[in-house]
C-alpha cells in the first residue's frame, strides 16, 4: 500500500502529529509522479530526500490557481480521467479539474470520514433544497457535482433545484423551494439545505417581503452552504447573523447550519466543526503566503491561501496558491475539542474577466438569464 493510500486510511482524520510521517511520505510520492509527468516540480525531484519535515514542502512553489484557467495539465493519459469539472457557470476563464478513479476512491475515502466525524450521516430519509444549479448534460459545474454528490449522506426523499435547467438556459424558482418547503414542514422528515450562502440569504429575504409566516422545520434539518459572495462582499450577511436568521425562519438548530470550504482547483472539503471554525485535515495544510514576497507568514497574519495536499493523482495540485486572502489561526482557540489549524476566508484578491458559480447564481436573482455552455 502506498503512503498516499496509508495516509488516507488512517482513521483519525485531525490527529496530523500521529499522522505526521505519513503525509510527509505521501507528499513526496505525490512530488515524485508529478514531477515525472509534467513540467511542475521537475527540480525538486533531486531533493525529495532532503524533505523531512512538514514546513520542507512550505519551500516547493505553488501553483496559482490562474494557471488552470489558461490550460489543462494532465499528470495522466486523458483516457485516464473519468470526471471533468469546472469553476464557472458562464462564458469566461474556467479552471477545469479533471479526475482519475484513484482520486476519486481517495476523495470518497475521505468525505466519508469526514462527514462521519461531523455527525454529518443520517438513515432517515430526507428532504433537499439545492440552493443551486439543478443538474444537465451541458453543466460540468464543481458546485453542481459537490452538491449532488452531498445527497448520498442522508437518502433523499425529494429534490427540489432553485435554479432549474430549461432547455439550454437556466431560470430561477425561488417561490417554488418556498412553496416546497411548506410541503416539507408538513411531512415532518428532515430538510436538508445545500448551496450557495447568497441563495440561502436570498431567500429569507423574500421570505419577509411577502410576509410569510416562519416554518419550523424538523430540528434534525441541516444547512450546509458552500461558495463566497464575490461581487456581492459589501452586502454580506455575517455567518452568525444568517444561523440566527435561518433558526428564527426556518427552526433550524443553529449547531446544524455549517459552512465548508471548497474549490475546484483543491479537491479537499473543509467543513465548519461545532464552533463554526474550518479546521485542516491530516490529508492536507494550510500555508498563508505573504502577498509580496510569497513566504509563509505565521498565525494571524493575512496573505494568500495555499493549500498542500497529496490527494490529486491526476493533475499537479499538490500545493496550489488561491486568490483568496485568509488568516490561520491556532487550534486551541477555537473551544471545539480539535487541536489542528484553522483558516478564515477574509475576502479576494483582484477581479477576473470570469465568473463564478457564485456570481452567475447572484445575478439570476436579477432576472439574467444563462446559456449553459
Amino acid at each position: 500500500m502506498s503512503y498516499i493510500d496509508q495516509l488516507f486510511s488512517y482513521k483519525k482524520i485531525y490527529d496530523q502529529s500521529g499522522s505526521e510521517h505519513l503525509f510527509i511520505e505521501a507528499m513526496r510520492e505525490s512530488l515524485q509522479h508529478h514531477g515525472t509527468n509534467t513540467v511542475f516540480w521537475k527540480a525538486s525531484l533531486s531533493k525529495l530526500t532532503q524533505y523531512k519535515s512538514v514546513e520542507d514542502f512550505y519551500e516547493i512553489e505553488p501553483i496559482p490557481s490562474d494557471v488552470f484557467k489558461r490550460n489543462e495539465v494532465l499528470s495522466v493519459p486523458m483516457e485516464h480521467i473519468v470526471l471533468h469539472a469546472t469553476s464557472s457557470g458562464t462564458s469566461g476563464q474556467k479552471s477545469q479539474i479533471f479526475l482519475d478513479q484513484k482520486t476519486l476512491d481517495l476523495g470518497v475515502k475521505m468525505i466519508i470520514k469526514s462527514m462521519r466525524y461531523h455527525g454529518l450521516f443520517s438513515l432517515i430519509p430526507t428532504n433537499y433544497i439545492i440552493l443551486g444549479y439543478e443538474p444537465g448534460p451541458n453543466n460540468a459545474m464543481g458546485n453542481t457535482k459537490v452538491a449532488d454528490g452531498m445527497r448520498r449522506f442522508a437518502p433523499a426523499l425529494h429534490t427540489k433545484y432553485a435554479i432549474r435547467a430549461i432547455g439550454n438556459s437556466y431560470e430561477t424558482d425561488i417561490i417554488g423551494v418556498l412553496e416546497t418547503l411548506k410541503k416539507y414542514e408538513k411531512m415532518r422528515l428532515p430538510v436538508r439545505l445545500l448551496g450557495f450562502p447568497i441563495y440561502l440569504s436570498r431567500l429569507l429575504e423574500i421570505m419577509d417581503e411577502m410576509g410569510m409566516p416562519s416554518l419550523k422545520l424538523s430540528k434534525k434539518s441541516v444547512v450546509l452552504t458552500g461558495g463566497g459572495w464575490k461581487q456581492f462582499a459589501g452586502s454580506e450577511i455575517p455567518k452568525a447573523e444568517l444561523r440566527e436568521r435561518v433558526f428564527t425562519r426556518l427552526g433550524i438548530p443553529k449547531e446544524n447550519i455549517r459552512d465548508f470550504y471548497s474549490a475546484v482547483e483543491h479537491s479537499v472539503a473543509y467543513p465548519e466543526c461545532e464552533n463554526h471554525h474550518m479546521h485542516v485535515p491530516i490529508w492536507s495544510r494550510v500555508v498563508i503566503r505573504d502577498v509580496k514576497t510569497l513566504k509563509p507568514l505565521g498565525y494571524d497574519q493575512p496573505g494568500f491561501l495555499n493549500f498542500i495536499s497529496p490527494l490529486v493523482h491526476s493533475m499537479p495540485l499538490s500545493s496550489v496558491m488561491m486568490k483568496d486572502i485568509a488568516v490561520l489561526r491556532e487550534g486551541k482557540t477555537c473551544g471545539c475539542g480539535i487541536q489542528t489549524p484553522y483558516f478564515e476566508v477574509l475576502g479576494r484578491a483582484g477581479i477576473t474577466q470570469g465568473k463564478t458559480c457564485a456570481i452567475t447564481a447572484a445575478e439570476l436573482i436579477g432576472g439574467e438569464g444563462y446559456e449553459s455552455v
